[in-house]
């Protein structure tokens, strides 16, 4: 009987006419090249007299390496030339996407002004003149360089300054100081102080995970989700898709000082006056407290601080409730936010009715004169509700259980120099706060002998709030080496030059950032072969210690980083649990048998798990125990403490004598008669921005002004314009006390009048850099080291006109 076509009732294909229909589709598509009675290709005839050919066409799995996201990808390569890059479905942060960023990444591979090979500097430094070696003479050099120096001035002589390199890389080079002797591991990466607050509060010193997907409303204070946040693409992920168990994408509302493309992109923008985002947050607390909307099951077993405490002299001390409820009334709050009391009332009962809300803290909030405390006041959102440790709210994820590498061997030379103190001296109450900074400017007093200094993707004369203290360093360090593929403001400034490949041509790590719930080991595999006569810094790194001997060379006995990498991997191997990379229903099938104490073991022998890993993208473990009382807090009487006792000392130490979520009411200073405007920089595409302006493709990307291209731009409010009297498209001087960049003005009614918003770190035409954060003047926050971003004050003038 033949079978009838699958919900529409009418006769479909017997099993004999599938056969015939497949049999003859099968023929004619073996037949397809071959011409007919008259001549006629049925398919298009290759144009070998016209120079073209079809090339040998493959796709490699790897991760993108170009800001912290991680993403995992595909290359597509033609006859071996990477020519598009896609995402890998089976990623489970990224799956499949892929921002303009790492689209644009092709262009890293093929770009012009990147450095052929290792090159020594010859004249002054600085002076542009360049001498090409060879990679052995290179290594050689260091070598020597670092042997002799370990001897003469002792280990601890030597330095490294690195930017974001989380995963082996950073376990390599933490390794490698070790066992040499150097206690100088200089961050130079995105500190935001959001590991503070949860160590404060939680006793758990890790920057917090949001469960995005699983989150019924998403209230983010400052924080840049779909711009320059940890990973773009985890909220991109959750604002674009919908649950599979009927459940619906998350509510996004975005309370910000602009009107930025994250704005842009959620249901509801909350605009606020610079540094008020955490009395926003206290004042929907207290609607939340007010109308008995917060969780007190929660309160009471997970949270201290909240109530009022009575000592045993019978002292009160005022909880967290009584301090909300006396000084963060609707009113009072709509006076300093500039928000209005009906909306304020309308975000705390959209938060606390929600089934699963959670509160984002961003950069914008911590970076700030107060920012640990503002930090707390956000989060204390959280703790109202309930929301740690709880499916779509804030998690504290774990890092993949990889095997360590093998412990440093120390000689005596070793260990003498690990018992100096680090250059960068002490750091603040809480966190390392600008370590960087502190770095150069000990190295500038001649506080710390630095003989030798490494780079490693650290850029700081073109980034750093503080670039004349680095020139000041970099003139006393007599040797300075940089890993960077390309000539950048510090690079033009070192001695020996060992360019790293470019992130498509190298064995790499790479862990997802904590901002992602789940444990994620992704591997970056060379996708193309390298395009010029450097090598990859892991490799370079291993060498020296070869060479070095002795106790570094046995500290790290591995053939290269591949080999590294391998041996680490051996810890996924063994651990029992997580899943290579698969699709989402493989993914939820496998934390389902997790979740009932199962475990499905893939492979049986390491290289096959090994070979399988590579080819898939990667490692993750989509399990998560809602249940550890660990995943909630690891203070001593394992409670949340919202009123800590240690941040009421380290206030009064630092002469701050108030209470705990006291004094938050934002930036008031009078502007200065010659300095009228508040400056508002602002990251822009992702938080790795300093090679920005080597992706061309990035430039023509179309953003709030799509026909602003290749100019760094300031926006001012359409009122502010007018009283300034300038004009659309005027390129004018950013002035502060420490100095001024150029830019182009674009009006702009999302800017509120009296600020300037300026995007961090572009580039003009010509190469000059517009970095705003070498025009900050204010104080930095002393609990956390971290420089204030909303309270420089500036003015504008056109160019031309004061030149």
């Amino acid at each position: 009987m033949p079978a009838t076509g699958e919900g529409n009732g009418k006769p479909g294909l017997t099993r004999r006419e599938f056969v015939w229909t497949m049999g003859a589709a099968a023929a004619a598509y073996g037949l397809q090249d071959l011409p007919d009675e008259n001549g006629i290709f049925w398919s298009p005839e290759p144009k070998v007299e016209l120079g073209w050919a079809p090339g040998l066409e493959e796709f490699r799995t790897s991760t993108c390496l170009i800001c912290p996201s991680r993403c995992g990808i595909r290359g597509r390569l033609v006859d071996g030339r990477l020519v598009r890059v896609v995402g890998n479905q089976l990623h489970p942060l990224s799956r499949g996407g892929v921002c303009p960023r790492g689209i644009a990444g092709l262009q890293m591979v093929y770009h012009p002004e990147r450095i052929s090979g290792p090159m020594v500097a010859e004249g002054a430094r600085g002076g542009g003149n360049w001498r090409g070696v060879s990679r052995d003479e290179a290594l050689t050099l260091l070598t020597e360089r670092l042997r002799a120096s370990r001897t003469v001035a002792g280990p601890e002589s030597l330095a490294l300054v690195a930017g974001y390199c989380a995963g082996s890389m950073q376990a390599l080079w933490h390794q490698f100081l070790r066992s040499y002797g150097s206690p100088n591991y200089v961050a130079d990466d995105y500190a935001d102080g959001t590991d503070c607050v949860m160590g404060l509060m939680h006793g758990i010193r890790r920057r917090p995970a949001y469960d995005l997907e699983q989150a019924s409303l998403v209230l983010s204070f400052g924080a840049p989700l779909f711009e320059s946040w940890w990973s773009p693409l985890q909220a991109y992920v959750a604002f674009g898709g919908s649950d599979e168990d009927g459940g619906q994408r998350p509510r996004f509302i975005q309370v910000d000082a602009r009107f930025s493309r994250t704005a842009a992109r959620t249901q509801e923008w909350v605009g606020v006056k610079p540094g008020t985002h955490s009395v926003l947050a206290l004042g929907i607390a207290y609607v939340l407290i007010r109308n008995d909307l917060h969780d007190a099951d929660f309160l009471s077993r997970h949270v201290a601080g909240f109530e009022d405490a009575v000592d045993g002299a019978g002292a009160t001390t005022e909880g967290y409730r009584s301090l909300v409820l006396r000084n963060y009334r609707t009113e009072e709050v709509s006076a300093v936010t500039g928000v209005p009391v009906e909306r304020i009332t309308a975000l705390a009962r959209a938060f606390g009715s929600s089934p699963a809300p959670v509160a984002v803290c961003g950069a914008d909030v911590t970076q700030a004169p107060n920012g640990l405390q503002a930090g707390m006041a956000v989060h204390s959102l959280n703790l109202l509700l309930g929301r740690v440790n709880r499916p779509g709210g804030v998690i504290f994820g774990k890092d993949p259980p990889l095997a360590p590498l093998a412990s440093p061997v120390l000689d005596d030379a070793a260990r003498a120099g690990l018992t100096s103190q680090p250059v960068a001296g002490p750091g603040p109450a809480f966190g390392t706060g600008d370590v960087a900074s502190r770095f150069a400017r000990a190295v500038a007093a001649g506080d710390g002998r630095v003989e030798n200094l490494l780079l490693y993707y650290a850029d700081p004369l073109a980034s750093s709030v503080h670039p004349e203290a680095w020139r000041a360093a970099l003139a006393r360090i007599p040797f300075v080496v940089s890993f960077s593929p390309y000539l950048d403001e510090t690079t033009r400034h070192a001695d020996l030059v060992l360019p790293d490949l470019v992130s498509f041509e190298r064995w790499q790590d790479a862990p997802s950032p904590a901002s992602y719930p789940y444990p994620v080991w992704g591997v970056a595999q060379p996708l193309v072969e390298p395009q010029v006569d450097g090598i990859a810094t892991g490799d370079a790194v291993l060498a020296v210690a070869s060479r070095l001997g002795g106790s570094v060379a046995q500290s790290l006995a591995y053939p290269s980083f591949e080999e590294l990498l391998k041996e680490r991997a051996k810890g996924l191997f063994e651990i029992r649990r997580g899943m290579l990379f698969a699709s989402e229903f493989e993914g939820r099938h496998h934390r389902q048998m997790e979740e009932r104490g199962w475990w499905l073991r893939e492979h049986d022998e390491f290289e096959e798990f090994w070979e399988d890993l590579v080819d898939r993208g990667g490692w993750t473990d989509l399990f998560h125990d809602f249940t550890d009382p660990a995943g909630i807090a690891q203070t001593p009487d394992g409670l949340i403490d919202l009123m800590p006792e240690e941040l009421t000392r380290a206030l009064v130490a630092n002469g701050l004598d108030r209470t705990p979520y006291i004094g938050l009411t934002g930036d008031d200073a009078v502007p200065p008669a010659d300095f009228p405007l508040r400056l508002m920089p602002y990251r822009v595409s992702t938080l790795a921005s300093g090679t920005l302006s080597l992706e061309r493709w990035l430039a023509e990307v179309p953003g709030l002004f799509p026909e602003t291209l290749w100019y760094p731009w300031v926006e001012v409010h359409p009122d502010t314009v007018r009283t300034l009297g300038l004009e659309e498209d005027t390129m004018v001087w950013i002035s502060s006390s420490r100095g001024r960049m150029r830019a182009r003005l674009k009006v702009f009614p999302g800017t509120a009048p009296g600020n300037v918003c300026v995007p961090y770190r572009l580039q003009h035409p010509d190469g000059e850099l517009a970095n705003p954060l070498q025009l900050l003047d204010g104080p930095t926050d002393p609990l956390t080291g971290l420089a204030p971003w909303f309270t420089t004050f500036v003015r504008l003038d056109q160019v031309g006109a004061v030149d």
